[in-house]
């Protein structure tokens, strides 16, 4: 066969001048034999990694689609058009951008859905409990999934036929479409053998042209290669499956060393997303000791670093403190002590709330606060943080038997109102550095704060919950402006250690101490979902006196890195320190379902962690807006410098004399015809020019048009029509049409 075969690139040596009613019949086969090859390699690609991974999508409606554009585009370029083809581009641009902007959230869901899709099978994958998943705001994934398959497949299809027009490169077109078809194969998902048919049948006829050298006659070649290259294909993926079948493959085909290296940042990605990839600026989490980062992002591992076990007895949620922040040095907290007036143990409280205990038991009535015991195990023996639960009894801990990594704490948790003797408060929990005094002031005043210090509290977390979002992916800070500062004016974005820090200032510049702490907290939420029930414990032996959701159980929890957290602790006379939560909540969760309930309901299943306000998903959806809106302006402002451009060189052509523009007309047609035939280039006389496109073309070129150009470049003005010459070169140069092969004849018969 011909197109298997390298021949010595022939001189191109032969014109052909030929009027429009002489050109060539339009090649429709051609161009439908190119369109299906456009669309096998673009639909293949997609189809098969929706497949793969069974996400659903109207499959109809996206081949008849990308195939009306596929062909749409292989009509125009089989036109040979230039203008034709450059007003289509321009209009498919601006129908894309069109359907950008109109379907903005259509297409970001349908993003997401396929996203969360395809973290759910990595994460089933590689056994992670937990990880990212994108909230949808439009939840008919059916729809919103074709959308935007539609939207990527009108950017592949425009893509691989600029490709396939300018050079026909088998690698150029893999590392277009290869990328989603094989990322199922590493999570052992396949694709339908119909799209596996589809891609490498494009890839072999593909591969054909271009090992055939037949880049010149593409146009002519694809419909005679493609039926061949797709026979052999089907033929061959079919015998292929019938004796390797996909249960046989795993067992004969070992794991790779490269995969079972690469499993661990897999795991980071089903759990971060793409984000995980690049790691640089991005930090760890759990108790800083104070510490603030100025890291891009936060990424926890998901991994266990402490195990409670506890009785739950209230719907609010449970924090186990470790660090107490005193003074704010601009990039880290100083540490409190324990003992007053620092307080950091909180031990006014925990006297006040073992009194009201006791009081209830010895009058006989019922008691208005409980009394638990929490066991907490820590991970890492080497940590030298202890997570205690709040109003936790030192002299009472300190009787029950004590491990090295496990600690057994006495509590009084904070389900009633216990009143609590005044106390010496450090002074240094109203300070207000400098650094951050000027943010603080114009944020306090926007607010409008005012009331009672519990009132205040609650408009600090409603104004943070309006006005900025969460998220573990804040950017980078490099500490100037200051990191309070930075985070209350200008990013208005960040995780809890910002919120903490932030609130704590605020409540200090309105005169009510405050101070910033670190530690795990875990809502009653997860402590059903995840939590798991200790048989034949008794309920009296961890828990006893009030609790406001009655009587439950001893319960196992495993506290991942995730749960890290920072809040804020406010004075207020008469209750002491009080918790304050100035961080936005992700989720709003059921308070009012019974335990066992919502225990049963859980079923200690898994919950994932909801990151829709997530960073990345920010800047996706706003560089998806910004890049539509861009190209759509630098299309039209280039379009308008084009326009210009031409309108002024026609004006200035109209200015000259009609000999002059004949000279430049001829001077076109010369130039063309020397940049195509290297023989022409070696004339160099009116004479020997005319004569060589006489003999080699077909255009009609008589003895009387060598006289009018003798005559317009040597004669006087009057001795010729120039206008009417000046159309007749025109037209010649514009229908001009040029064509590889060895003789005039050979060209006819094409």
């Amino acid at each position: 066969m011909r197109i298997f075969a390298r021949t010595k690139k022939e001189e191109i040596s032969e014109l052909t001048l030929v009027q429009m009613q002489e050109s060539g019949k339009y090649d429709l086969f051609a161009a439908l034999s190119k369109a299906l090859l456009v669309f096998m390699l673009i639909y293949g690609a997609l189809g098969g990694f929706l497949s793969a991974f069974d996400i659903d999508s109207n499959s109809g409606l996206c081949m008849l689609v990308l195939f009306g554009m596929a062909f749409l585009l292989s009509a125009v370029y089989e036109s040979g058009r230039r203008w034709l083809i450059n007003l289509v581009s321009l209009g498919l641009l601006a129908v894309y951008l069109y359907i950008a902007v109109a379907n903005y959230w259509v297409i970001n869901s349908g993003y997401y859905a396929i996203l969360n899709r395809f973290y759910e099978v990595a994460r089933n994958y590689l056994n992670v409990d937990s990880g990212m998943e994108y909230t949808l705001a439009v939840e008919e994934t059916y729809a919103t999934v074709t959308m935007f398959v539609l939207f990527l497949g009108m950017v592949g299809v425009i893509l691989l036929n600029i490709m396939l027009q300018n050079k026909c490169s088998l690698c150029r077109v893999a590392l277009l479409t290869l990328t989603p078809f094989a990322i199922p194969f590493y999570f052992d998902c396949s694709p339908k053998l119909l799209y596996v048919i589809f891609l490498l049948g494009g890839y072999l006829t593909v591969a054909i042209l271009q090992g055939g050298n037949v880049h010149g006659r593409l146009r002519g070649m694809v419909g005679h290669v493609l039926p061949l290259a797709v026979v052999v294909t089907a033929l061959t993926v079919r015998t292929a499956a019938f004796l390797v079948p996909e249960a046989a493959y795993a067992r004969i085909v070992p794991k790779s060393a490269a995969k079972e290296a690469s499993e661990e940042g897999m795991v980071r990605f089903a759990q971060y997303g793409l984000s995980a990839m690049l790691r640089q600026g991005s930090a760890g989490v759990g108790v800083s000791g104070g510490r603030l980062s100025k890291s891009a992002s936060l990424m926890p591992t998901y991994e266990t670093v402490l195990t409670v076990r506890y009785t739950p007895y209230d719907y609010a949620p449970v924090y186990l403190k470790a660090f107490t922040g005193k003074e704010y040095l601009g990039d880290r907290w100083s540490e409190a002590e324990d003992g007053l007036p620092d307080d950091g143990g909180m031990a006014a409280g925990v006297e006040s709330r073992r009194r009201a205990y006791h009081e209830g038991d010895e009058n006989g009535g019922t008691s208005v606060q409980g009394r638990g015991i929490m066991e907490v195990e820590k991970a890492d023996e080497n940590d030298r943080y202890e997570y205690r639960p709040y109003y936790t009894s030192a002299e009472e801990s300190e009787k029950l038997p004590q491990e090295q990594d496990r600690r057994t704490y006495v509590y009084y948790p904070a389900v009633g109102d216990a009143a609590v003797p005044p106390q010496t408060v450090a002074d240094e929990y109203l300070q207000v550095p400098e650094s951050c005094l000027t943010a603080v002031d114009e944020v306090c005043r926007e607010g409008g704060f005012a009331g009672t210090k519990e009132e205040i509290a609650a408009q600090i977390v409603r104004f943070f919950d309006e006005n900025y979002s969460y998220t573990l992916r804040p950017g980078y800070y490099f500490g100037d402006p200051d990191y309070i500062s930075h985070f209350l004016l200008e990013s208005k974005k960040g995780y809890c250690a910002h919120f903490a820090s932030a609130a704590t200032m605020l409540f200090r510049h309105l005169g009510i101490p405050a101070r910033y702490v670190e530690g795990y907290a875990f809502s009653y939420l997860s402590v059903v979902e995840n939590g798991e029930l200790v048989e034949g414990a008794s309920y009296s032996d961890y828990y006893d006196g009030y609790s406001p959701i009655g009587e439950t159980a001893l319960i196992t929890l495993e506290i991942p890195d995730a749960y890290a957290h920072a809040w804020v602790e406010i004075y207020v006379e008469g209750k002491g320190w009080l918790v304050v939560d100035p961080t936005p909540a992700q989720d709003a969760q059921e308070e009012t379902a019974s335990f066992w309930d919502a225990f049963m309901a859980g079923n200690g299943g898994g919950a994932d962690l909801d990151m829709a306000q997530n960073d990345l998903g920010d800047y996706l959806e706003g560089a998806l807006g910004s890049v539509s809106y861009a190209v759509l302006g630098a299309a039209a402002v280039f379009l308008a410098v084009l326009c210009a451009l031409y309108l002024h060189r026609l004006y200035r052509e109209s200015r000259l004399p009609d000999r002059e523009r004949v000279k430049l007309e001829y001077g076109r047609l010369h130039a063309c015809l020397g940049r195509r035939y290297p023989a022409y280039r070696k004339l160099r006389t009116l004479k020997e020019q005319l004569a060589w496109v006489r003999e080699h073309g077909a255009a009609k070129i008589d003895d009387g048009l060598t006289e009018d150009l003798y005559r317009a470049y040597y004669a006087d003005e009057a001795a010729c029509d120039c206008k009417k010459l000046y159309r007749r070169i025109r037209r010649i140069r514009r229908r001009c049409r040029f064509r590889r092969g060895k003789s005039v004849e050979n060209n006819k018969k094409r």
